[in-house]
């Protein structure tokens, strides 16, 4: 079968309680991600890096989602831009990392100013037709949503907007937030494959989350599906004995669980702000990213107690996501399972990730 023929083998219009998942292949076929990664990652919105890292003229920020390599900077007129962070020279990553100040390629020191135009090409010798003009980083689209940073590699596409997300989260203050700290995990699965497992509506908690299941009200857990993006939100629970977290301090009034497609994960809870990010490796690995910002004093040094206390947390239930993560991979690769069925109780948002994955593939199949 064609990639083509396999995207055609979901039906999104077949109503949530009578539907069937995406078969295995879209979370196995190596040619199926490499379409992917032009059809989803090449046209939308990725989250790219805190604001804090380019807050001033001249700082600049770097980093890669699956084949994108990207790097963000305010110019020194403050001014944010984005570009692939390429250099047209051999195609080596210009810089990586942080830095302040202009673009140097760590292969052969090509130099490019903070609009992306080139500076100079040390002892690179007499070229014929060198077009220094035409030899720029070429640029990606930008914005600032909230403490984010996100980028797009389709220079044509219209601004992100997510209004609904917006008033839901700014009234939190998110965008005031501190940065913090970053951790990263390698996983031995599809980067669906962890879509999935964080949009199926707290189905999974009370069975794979134990401490986590004991700061939250189950059974006020509400879904809500949006354009492009969908909100899991639940209210605290006090005086359950398997709670090791003080749950009043660390969930607050109650936790906002948010997704933008396609990788964009956003937790909202107290002083908390963390996002998980899923950077696509291959077919069956990714990459998944942990950024944690807090408020007022909470965040003012990376050792406070609350602070190391709720990344603590957080690390418990990711070590268990990513259990049965690759545990569902193993499953979806072997002989026995196509494609499952969807639990209507639950698991909407997880038939809406599809529906809208799904209209990617064939708008850039044409089928």
């Amino acid at each position: 079968m064609t990639v083509a023929d396999e995207v055609l083998c979901f039906d999104p219009e077949v109503p949530l309680a009578g539907a069937s998942s995406p078969p295995s292949s879209w979370y196995v076929d190596p040619a199926f991600h490499e379409v992917e990664e032009r059809a989803v990652f090449g046209r939308r919105w990725l989250f790219a890096c805190p604001a804090d890292h380019v807050a001033s003229p001249g700082s600049w920020a770097a980093g890669r989602v699956g084949a994108l390599p990207w790097v963000v900077l305010r110019d020194d007129e403050g001014e944010l831009r984005a570009f692939h962070n390429v250099c047209r020279h051999r195609a080596a990553e210009v810089v990586q990392g942080r830095g302040c100040g202009e673009l140097v390629c760590r292969y052969h020191a090509w130099r490019y100013r903070l609009d992306g135009r080139l500076r100079s090409a040390p002892r690179a010798g007499a070229m014929e037709g060198f077009d220094r003009d035409g030899l720029g980083l070429h640029p990606l689209a930008v914005q600032r949503w909230g403490p984010l940073i996100l980028v797009c590699a389709d220079t044509m596409a219209g601004p992100f907007a997510a209004p609904e997300l917006d008033a839901l989260l700014a009234p939190t203050g998110w965008a005031d937030l501190a940065w913090v700290a970053r951790r990263s995990y390698d996983v031995a699965c599809n980067w669906k494959v962890f879509n999935d497992n964080y949009l199926d509506g707290g189905y999974h908690i009370a069975h794979m989350h134990p401490t986590l299941d004991a700061q939250i009200d189950m059974k006020a857990y509400w879904t809500e599906l949006l354009p492009g993006a969908s909100v899991q939100t639940c209210p605290p629970v006090e005086g359950d004995p398997r709670a090791t977290v003080d749950v009043t301090a660390r969930i607050g009034s109650g936790a906002i669980y948010a997704w933008v497609h396609p990788t964009l994960m956003i937790n909202r809870y107290g002083p908390v702000l963390d996002t998980n990010t899923v950077e696509p490796l291959a077919a069956d690995r990714c990459r998944v990213h942990f950024d944690f910002w807090f408020d007022g004093d909470a965040g003012a040094a990376d050792e406070s107690a609350f602070v190391a206390q709720s990344m603590a947390q957080s690390h418990v239930t990711q070590l268990e996501d990513i259990d049965i993560s690759e545990s569902v991979q193993v499953g979806t690769g072997s002989r026995s399972f196509d494609r499952g069925r969807y639990a209507p109780a639950y698991e909407k948002a997880i038939h809406h990730f599809h529906r809208i994955l799904a209209a990617d593939l064939r708008s850039f199949l044409g089928v």
